[in-house]
């Protein structure tokens, strides 16, 4: 298991300076902090929560909508969520994390550090290009305010109090990808694709605990191939597709399983209600918005295609440095898992029925 020791010499070595606390790393920055720990729920992930430190009103909530879906839908990280308070102001977070409960190397840990840090001043960026009102201006009364945020965010409860593990088999996650890079594939049209029929079709149980046993296997390259077999070991093989992406119907839920630019390992799932894109959308972005302020793992987000308002959620996980055959099935499970229950919760909400159909 990563100490926070071990985050802390990554991130020095990167010229991220932190305050240190008993169970958190603290990094102030001008507009944002971004504070690092370790969820220790079974199996363990390394998160970075990002809180902008200036908020806004209510009124600028439709278009904060439509500012995170863009960001949520055109980059693999952080994930961007808003949360409004009891005083009616609305306040930005991202988020990202690494699963550790199978080890990480010191390499993959300086990737994930680097790129977490440098992404959410990217999502930072981006915000404040939008609504201006978000940068913290400078004076002393601002100075002022920033050394109370960062004694609060120090000493304050961690900010995992807001995610919510939604099974036993969650807590792992994600990662983002290369500075300012936008994914190489937009989205796979389910349209195009067969039914959930016998040949390509398959179940997958979630109701059981990862043992992650010993893994001595040094990283290798991830690879489509090394992709297919994890998901043979775990009981999904009827699976289809070309030399970019493999697609598989899970629990009659579409799949995409790439290899993005980056490099990153990236799963979506697909639902596909078909809303009306105007009338919808908001209440579609909130559901999603719930669900990305409790995972720790995954991001829901809308998308429109021809054929309405649809819904995408999506697990990332590095690979620079590659992964052991166990990280790989780990990641791999982990994101199918938490792609399902997003799904599930999100369409029962949305419609009154999932669109999971869980094995009995």
């Amino acid at each position: 298991m990563v100490t926070l020791t071990e985050v802390y010499v990554a991130a020095e070595s990167f010229g991220f300076h932190a305050y240190v606390g008993a169970d958190r790393l603290v990094f102030p920055w001008h507009d944002h902090i971004v504070t690092a720990y370790l969820d220790e729920r079974s199996p363990g992930a390394l998160v970075f929560d990002m809180d902008l430190r200036n908020t806004t009103g209510m009124e600028q909530t439709g278009a904060l909508a439509r500012t995170i879906t863009a960001w949520n839908h055109e980059r693999l990280g952080p994930t961007l969520s808003l949360r409004v308070g009891d005083d009616t102001a609305v306040s930005l977070h991202s988020r990202s994390s690494i699963l550790v409960g199978t080890g990480i190397t010191d390499a993959q840990l300086a990737d994930f550090v680097r790129l977490s840090m440098e992404t959410a001043r990217l999502a930072v960026d981006h915000l404040i290009e939008d609504f201006p009102e978000l940068a913290m201006p400078d004076s002393e009364d601002t100075a002022a305010q920033r050394r109370k945020q960062d004694t609060a965010a120090l000493n304050g409860p961690l900010p995992r109090d807001r995610h919510v593990s939604v099974n036993e088999l969650d807590d792992d996650t994600v990662r983002l990808r290369d500075l300012d890079h936008r994914r190489s594939r937009e989205d796979i049209d389910p349209g195009d694709e067969p039914d959930p029929d016998e040949e390509y079709s398959a179940s997958m149980s979630t109701d059981h605990e990862w043992d992650p046993g010993e893994d001595h296997d040094d990283p290798t390259e991830v690879t489509l191939d090394r992709v297919r077999e994890a998901l043979g070991n775990l009981g999904i093989e009827k699976t289809h597709g070309d030399e970019d992406v493999i697609i598989a119907w899970i629990n009659d839920v579409l799949f995409g399983f790439f290899l993005d630019n980056g490099p990153s390992y990236l799963i979506k799932g697909h639902w596909d209600p078909g809303l009306d894109p105007d009338s919808d959308f908001l209440r579609m972005f909130l559901l999603c918005n719930d669900w990305n302020e409790a995972s720790i793992t995954t991001k829901a987000f809308c998308h429109e295609d021809a054929d309405g308002l649809q819904v995408r959620v999506e697990f990332t996980a590095p690979v620079r440095e590659g992964m052991t055959e166990l990280q790989l099935e780990h990641n791999t499970a982990v994101a199918i898992n938490q792609v399902l229950h997003a799904i599930d919760e999100i369409s029962t909400d949305a419609t009154g029925e999932s669109a999971v159909a869980w094995p009995n």
